[in-house]
């Protein structure tokens, strides 16, 4: 639709340009004249358009895929991930390729708009209370509040004075982005205690799941700034690694796994690993960068994105440590597939079980919540969807890799209390559709279950 408009546009221009000069000239066209000012300029405008915008957008592409996964490094006295060099090296297709580790799940946090804990968010779904409201502070380029997900109470204080102590001192980031590192702090703060609680000598492996558009140095920044947090709850230095998916794979929950998974086969592996997710849009500045770019949810944009911000993060103990608790069974994933066909195939391995829950990150644009509601009635047709259907994205707004892995959390949380299996979807990216299945063991799997 853009590149009608665009194409409409330029021939118009140019006829009505062609046609004032011969007015305000007197001068009549000839047979060259007539097919110079509405067939050849126009033409040569779109293709200088389009030339322009292939040879700028190449040339920033390798920025985007670095922005996206680039290796930060670690904190100051904090090691890399034993065997982290070759799991970064290896092929993201090869990791999707590996056999599934049903990883345990030791401990999950997060800080939403609507909980600042699982329990508090799936109480508020259930309750009916998760739903978007206008935000008294966020306004659009009219003037009119917007509809934002804000997380209440978001201190600042820690990780200023932090920021302060740093040398040599670092550029500030964004208030969005401030807003988002002390919410992920929060979550990996609270997960580093739960895992100094478990016990042992292994190895804590951290995996920051870092918005891509964020700078790469605000990226280190923030990285820093968890392992920080990490270490300040408790856990050794010494034996905390930070890990950096490659920049070829998206800082993604799904990319996440499957590298872990892939790293399970190492002799090297850590016993315990922390995924933390966060990011933010609650400021007027960006916003603003929203609107003017088109991406603003609104009466005339149906299918813009909410503001919004959230921290989401999961402890997850390998196969060899985990104990008799929840575990992620299994993983399947498919850029072409419905998330009916993936929860369909993923259930086939729980023996006929119906999921207790579903949660996805599913927001608010007619074509993925539809897709959300046909894998429902096919995959659990029972399910109430008022109590046991959570659709992040919808209730908590834009947030990212943090909605996806929200759902995970919120499922684990369900699958935990019902003492059932529960779904987690991913439909909001095309090319990171995906459905896990969390349940005790044993694993209700004729065979064992693959990621692919």
């Amino acid at each position: 639709m853009k590149r009608s408009l665009l194409v409409v546009g330029v021939f118009g221009l140019c006829w009505i340009g062609a046609i004032w000069y011969w007015r305000s000239t007197t001068r009549i066209p000839n047979t060259s004249d007539l097919a110079l000012a509405m067939l050849v300029m126009p033409l040569t405008l779109i293709m200088g358009f389009w030339l322009a915008k292939k040879t700028f957008a190449g040339g920033d592409a390798p920025a985007t895929a670095g922005a996206g996964g680039a290796q930060a490094p670690a904190a100051p006295g904090v090691p890399d991930a034993p065997g982290s060099a070759g799991a970064q090296a290896a092929a993201p297709a090869a990791e999707a390729a590996a056999a599934w580790a049903p990883f345990g799940v030791a401990a999950t946090a997060l800080r939403m708009a609507h909980g600042d804990s699982p329990a508090e968010l799936a109480a508020a779904f259930a309750e009916g209370q998760a739903r978007l409201d206008l935000d008294p502070e966020l306004t659009d380029l009219q003037g009119f509040p917007v509809m934002a997900g804000r997380v209440a109470d978001v201190e600042l204080e820690a990780l200023e004075e932090w920021l302060s102590a740093q040398q040599p001192a670092p550029r500030a980031p964004a208030a969005e982005q401030l807003r988002a590192m002390a919410l992920g702090g929060d979550v990996a703060a609270g997960l580093a205690e739960q895992a100094s609680s478990l016990g042992g000598d292994g190895v804590l492996q951290l995996l920051p799941l870092l918005p891509a558009e964020w700078p790469v140095p605000t990226q280190e920044l923030a990285t820093r700034w968890l392992a920080h947090r990490i270490i300040d709850a408790g856990w050794p230095k010494e034996r905390l690694a930070v890990r950096q998916l490659p920049a070829s794979a998206p800082a993604t929950p799904l990319a996440a796994l499957r590298a872990l998974s892939a790293q399970t086969a190492s002799a090297a592996a850590p016993a315990h690993s922390i995924l933390v997710a966060c990011d933010s849009s609650i400021d007027a500045e960006a916003v603003e960068n929203l609107a003017v770019n088109g991406k603003l949810f609104g009466q005339r944009n149906p299918n813009g994105r909410m503001p919004a911000e959230g921290a989401a993060g999961i402890l997850l103990q390998s196969p060899k440590e985990a104990s008799d608790e929840l575990r992620l069974l299994a993983l399947h994933a498919k850029e072409d597939a419905s998330s009916r066909e993936l929860a369909e195939e993923i259930l086939a391995q729980a023996n006929g079980a119906k999921p207790v829950y579903i949660a996805a990150d599913t927001d608010h644009r007619a074509a993925v919540m539809a897709d959300l509601m046909q894998c429902v009635e096919a995959a659990a047709p029972d399910l109430d969807a008022n109590t046991a259907l959570a659709c992040i994205g919808a209730a908590c707004g834009h947030t990212g890799a943090v909605g996806s892995l929200a759902a995970i959390v919120l499922a684990h949380e369900q699958a935990l209390e019902n003492e059932g299996f529960a779904l987690a979807l991913s439909n909001n990216i095309p090319t990171q559709r995906y459905a896990l299945l969390l349940g005790q063991l044993p694993a209700p799997a004729s065979k064992a279950p693959s990621l692919s």
